[in-house]
């Protein structure tokens, strides 16, 4: 009952606000609370110790409250005028590091994948306008990736007008990872993408998976630079991990024809055996003229 009056009244300062706002801006008015906006990691790993940061501008006026909320529920306030100023309400699996926060920011403390959602900070100043301003941004509470990408390719060697073949596959992590393959340099779409949960993973609502993407390029004429082609499959994840992985095919040569493998006449030896025999045929007739 007391959270769904508490979102009662909310929805009531919120339109009271949007009608002074109104009339204000119809009348020739400026409103004073302005610049509202708010920090927050796009992703942070289990565990991890997070400061939410929440910036504005209120021009004079003075403040009466800042509330942050995660979805439609509120966390944390902070009232000025009251003792104490700042409130917490219970949140499963919130820790809230009180003695760290202040009425501009909100520290987490061991967040957990629960944590993942959409955080808004609402800024109110006091009597007489009552403005209040909202904004939020999205954090994801994820599992890092631990290990490198692994590439597989059909074959090393290809022939021109062949499809180079392979997949790339990425550590579990959670959410899948972001997989993409370079040749010599130039992306190159995917043949296909899929996420495979972890075997052991069971029931769990957030479960750590790899990220698979394929590649089914055709080979031509351009593709190899002095003989060979690099492969690359990069793999990010947030702005937290970032590696990637290359691999290097060659081109496949045209076979030797048969007299190249059996090797080629030696003219030379003929012309001797010729010249000895010559030379015996020569020496027997001068003996016989002799005699």
């Amino acid at each position: 009952m007391f959270h769904e009056s508490g979102i009662s009244r909310r929805k009531e300062r919120l339109f009271f606000t949007f009608l002074v706002t109104l009339f204000t801006m119809m009348f020739g008015g400026s409103v004073a609370l302005k610049d509202v906006s708010v920090t927050i990691p796009q992703a942070a790993n289990i565990g991890d110790t997070i400061t939410l940061q929440c910036h504005y501008d209120l021009e004079g006026e003075p403040l009466y409250t800042v509330k942050w909320y995660k979805g439609q529920r509120e966390f944390f306030r902070y009232i000025p005028k009251e003792l104490p100023s700042t409130q917490i309400f219970p949140y499963y699996g919130m820790d809230i590091d009180i003695g760290k926060s202040t009425p501009n920011t909100v520290v987490l403390r061991n967040v957990q994948q629960n944590m993942t959602g959409k955080y808004g900070c609402e800024v109110s100043t006091d009597a007489p306008n009552f403005y209040t301003l909202l904004t939020s941004a999205y954090m994801f509470v994820v599992q890092m990736p631990v290990g490198d990408p692994e590439v597989f390719v059909e074959k090393d060697i290809y022939e021109i007008g062949y499809p180079l073949k392979g997949n790339c596959s990425s550590p579990l992590s959670y959410p899948a990872m972001n997989l993409t393959w370079y040749l010599n340099g130039k992306r190159v779409k995917e043949s296909f993408k899929v996420s495979v949960s972890a075997p052991d993973a069971g029931n769990e609502k957030r479960k750590p998976v790899s990220a698979i993407i394929g590649l089914e390029h055709e080979i031509d004429a351009s593709t190899f630079k002095t003989g060979k082609a690099v492969l690359r499959c990069a793999a990010e994840f947030f702005h937290l991990y970032q590696k990637y992985i290359e691999y290097t095919v060659e081109e496949e040569r045209p076979r030797p024809r048969p007299s190249s493998v059996l090797g080629t006449r030696d003219t030379s030896s003929g012309s001797q055996l010729a010249l000895s025999f010559f030379m015996i045929n020569t020496g027997v007739l001068l003996a016989v003229i002799i005699r």
